[in-house]
């Protein structure tokens, strides 16, 4: 149903599906979370309705970044956040603090108020920045900082198999744009928005559908320069048994934002689906019903109603070798706060709201608890955004796409603490009839035509543990105004990771970037840093 959620989570694609998990994407604890040191893990998307927690993923391959997916980054470490529909811990207390060269600042932390068993409170805190000069694209050094903070409050209460959660938060982001350009008036201006955002939901957790399960939910929030736009959102998701193995899910769910409450985006979505599991079948079939309406202009407006298939099945021949299928589309909201997590540089501008469907197939399979693989091949077709370099800032745009993409995973467990993964990933989009001439030259979107990623690590004890990773990524094509020549040449990121344990508490980690010291871009004119490193502490206390 949240179909945002799955633009801004497309640098991760699970290979497996779990049965019991929610159905929506709003829903990702469906269990107690008790942390551990190093397994803090923040999702990879703001979720809809309230910041969530999940445990580390239990897949050993590596998985290469989806088609629309079109900023590429050196990754900061994942900031810890609070479930505040699941969040039980033995711990009052958590800290992650980190800083780096080039410099670079981490902070996580996290309080629980003292309460009985059945309710929840406390407060969070999260911080990533970084302070630093890169070289432009004049050869010239700039201030390429940029820094995003969240401060929060959460409380919850069970009744039964129920639970009611409030939470309540204040966000900053800040990003410094380069390459600056005098108009004749002004310089240009920096990035940055704030952002109060409040939800409020009840029900089940979707954990245990043999009897009927029901959950609600409703957010609000204020965003930009002086908090002033806003946005809303709400769900209400049912299901229930029906028959000896299957279930019906039902979801209807609405999603909108608005600038300055005379322009935006909005849509309403309702999701029927039956699922069946046997001890070897997987199947879930269902329709996603869509209205959308939008407002960018006085003469740019309309609404459209869109009807999508949700189809999946897989058969577990072996546990070596389970060969499945989808069919899946979505739609999304083109406002700002949605496009501003693909490319932070982004103008204050809505789009209409991109869309998609894709036909994926494949084979997957654990073989002993000691190869663990993942082979795959799809066909994608949409209109998807793009952006479009204007200067030091960008503007969004929609592109039709239409691409073929294959893949492989691959992870071995081995003995003694070793590990190995590798990935790849060819996409078909840098072909002729992706592109078309236009002011400016040829457009692109930043999808590489190949992604090779691989990674070998050693764990001793779950005392110490070490990692190094390799990422390839083929040549990129972005749109530009000033520029003919958009392309991005491959590149090579190479990280390594380590983490020493002092005991159920205490962890000092510390991770090297970029170490070839390559030019990674971010988006068209926006390097990443170059060869960097963090390190810092972690604490339950």
């Amino acid at each position: 149903m949240t179909v945002i959620a799955a633009f801004l989570a497309a640098g991760v694609l699970t290979a497996q599906e779990d049965a019991a998990s929610s159905i929506t994407q709003r829903i990702e604890v469906t269990r107690q979370y008790v942390p551990e040191l190093g397994e803090a893990q923040k999702l990879d998307f703001p979720p809809r309705m309230a910041d969530t927690v999940t445990l580390k993923p239990d897949i050993s391959y590596a998985i290469t970044p989806t088609p629309w997916k079109s900023v590429f980054d050196t990754e900061p470490i994942a900031p810890v956040a609070i479930s505040t529909a699941e969040y039980r811990h033995q711990r009052p207390f958590y800290l992650m603090l980190g800083g780096g060269y080039p410099a670079q600042s981490r902070l996580d932390f996290y309080a629980a108020f003292s309460t009985p068993r059945d309710i929840r409170a406390g407060v969070y805190a999260n911080h990533v920045g970084q302070w630093a000069k890169l070289e432009n694209e004049r050869g010239t050094k700039e201030p390429a900082s940029w820094t995003e903070n969240g401060v929060g409050l959460y409380a919850g209460r069970d009744f039964g198999t129920r639970s009611l959660d409030f939470d309540i938060r204040y966000g900053y982001n800040y990003y410094t744009t380069m390459d600056k350009v005098w108009t004749g008036y002004m310089e240009p201006e920096n990035i940055y928005y704030h952002k109060v955002q409040t939800s409020l939901t009840f029900g089940d957790a979707f954990t245990d559908l043999s009897r009927f399960n029901y959950r609600f939910g409703i957010a609000g929030s204020l965003w930009g320069t002086v908090v002033e736009n806003p946005a809303a959102s709400a769900f209400a998701d049912f299901g229930w048994k029906a028959g000896r193995r299957g279930a019906v899910v039902v979801g209807a769910s609405f999603e909108g934002a608005w600038n300055d409450w005379d322009t935006g985006d909005w849509y309403a979505a309702l999701v029927p689906e039956y699922r069946l599991r046997t001890d070897r079948l997987s199947l879930h079939v269902g329709v996603k019903f869509y209205y959308d309406s939008f407002r960018l202009s006085a003469t740019d407006c309309g609404s459209h109603f869109f009807v999508l298939p949700k189809v999946g099945v897989s058969y577990e021949l072996a546990d070596a070798f389970i060969p499945y299928a989808s069919l899946d589309g979505e739609i999304g909201t083109g406002n700002y706060l949605e496009l501003a997590g693909l490319n932070p540089y982004i103008h204050e501008a809505d789009i209409a709201g991109a869309k998609r469907a894709e036909l994926r197939g494949g084979f997957r399979g654990d073989a002993g608890d000691v190869v663990t693989y993942d082979v795959y091949a799809g066909y994608l077709i949409g209109e998807l955004p793009y952006f479009l370099k204007t200067g030091e800032t960008f503007v969004p745009r929609l592109a039709p796409v239409n691409l073929f993409y294959a893949g492989a995973g691959v992870g071995l467990k081995l003995p003694m603490g070793f590990g190995l993964q590798a990935g790849v990933r060819y996409d078909s989009y840098n072909n002729a009839g992706n592109f078309w001439s236009g002011r400016g030259g040829r457009v692109g979107m930043g999808i590489p035509e190949f992604t090779v990623t691989g990674r070998a690590s050693y764990c001793y004890r779950d005392r110490f543990s070490v990692g190094i990773s390799v990422e390839v990524l083929g040549e990129r094509r972005f749109a530009s105004l000033q520029n003919l020549d958009t392309a991005v040449p491959a590149t090579v990121n190479l990280k390594v990771d380590a983490e020493y344990k002092t005991g159920p508490r205490f962890s000092i980690f510390a991770a090297g970037d970029n170490l070839l010291n390559r030019r990674i871009y971010r988006c068209l004119g926006y390097p990443a840093l170059g060869a960097n490193a963090v390190a810092g502490i972690r604490m339950l206390f």
